[in-house]
């Protein structure tokens, strides 16, 4: 199961048509997924879109799907970026979740760490949501300082290392501290962030071989598998 990629087509940054969202699933599922939970950027500057829209397009994907003869579950939710949407939607009760359980999934600055981001993971969680931190990875403060990141999310927050990350996306120090995550048990989950069909060839299938060569098989299927289907199955 993945719980973070961008397939609905023609919303953020992912799949820009219809056919470039067919090709993600289609690659998806010969990797042997077969449960998708898409996850369009939210914030509110460019990617101010609602939950309407979300499912509208979702539906559309849905039935492109059936009629390509895909049997993949497709639902969605959304990727927030730390910002005031965020605290708007937080504090109206709002927030879009994954496959409409009640994690969420927070995007936190990369250049910076807010010094109230402590409370605002504890705050999340006493609205009745649960964050997941989607690419922690990828924020400069945790590069040399993983035990930072631990003490930020024990008991606030789940973490979610990307393949974008683990592959060398953005660099060597990222792909560093993201296997660092992996490969310490210091990561939750583990997600494709798949944003195009071109990452399937140069980063899904890759990043899932070097996964299997380096990480324990039932380690691996906590961190595909099993965590994704409790959380949401708890839902």
């Amino acid at each position: 199961m993945d719980l973070h990629l961008h397939v609905l087509p023609g919303l953020d940054d992912g799949a820009r048509d219809p056919a470039a969202a067919l090709e993600m699933l289609r690659g998806l599922a010969e990797a042997g997924y077969t449960h998708l939970v898409s996850t369009p950027h939210a914030d509110d500057r460019r990617y101010t879109y609602g939950p309407e829209r979300i499912t509208a397009t979702l539906t559309e994907l849905r039935a492109a799907a059936s009629t390509a003869g895909l049997s993949l579950r497709l639902d969605s939710g959304a990727e927030y970026a730390y910002g005031a949407r965020f605290h708007d939607e937080l504090g109206a009760r709002s927030l879009i979740t994954l496959a409409r359980s009640h994690y969420v999934l927070l995007e936190l600055p990369e250049e910076f760490m807010p010094a109230a981001m402590p409370t605002v993971l504890f705050e999340t969680g006493a609205a009745g949501y649960y964050p997941i931190v989607a690419h922690p990875e990828r924020c400069r403060p945790f590069h040399d300082d993983i035990p930072r990141l631990v003490a930020l999310t024990t008991g606030r927050a789940l973490v979610q290392v990307s393949f974008r990350s683990l592959a060398g996306t953005f660099g060597r120090t990222i792909r560093k501290t993201a296997w660092a995550l992996v490969e310490q048990g210091h990561a939750d989950l583990l997600a494709t962030d798949c944003h195009s069909p071109r990452e399937l060839p140069k980063i899904v299938r890759p990043v899932l071989a070097e996964l299997r060569e380096r990480i324990p098989a039932r380690r691996l299927h906590q961190l595909l598998t099993a965590t994704p289907n409790r959380l949401l199955s708890a839902a």
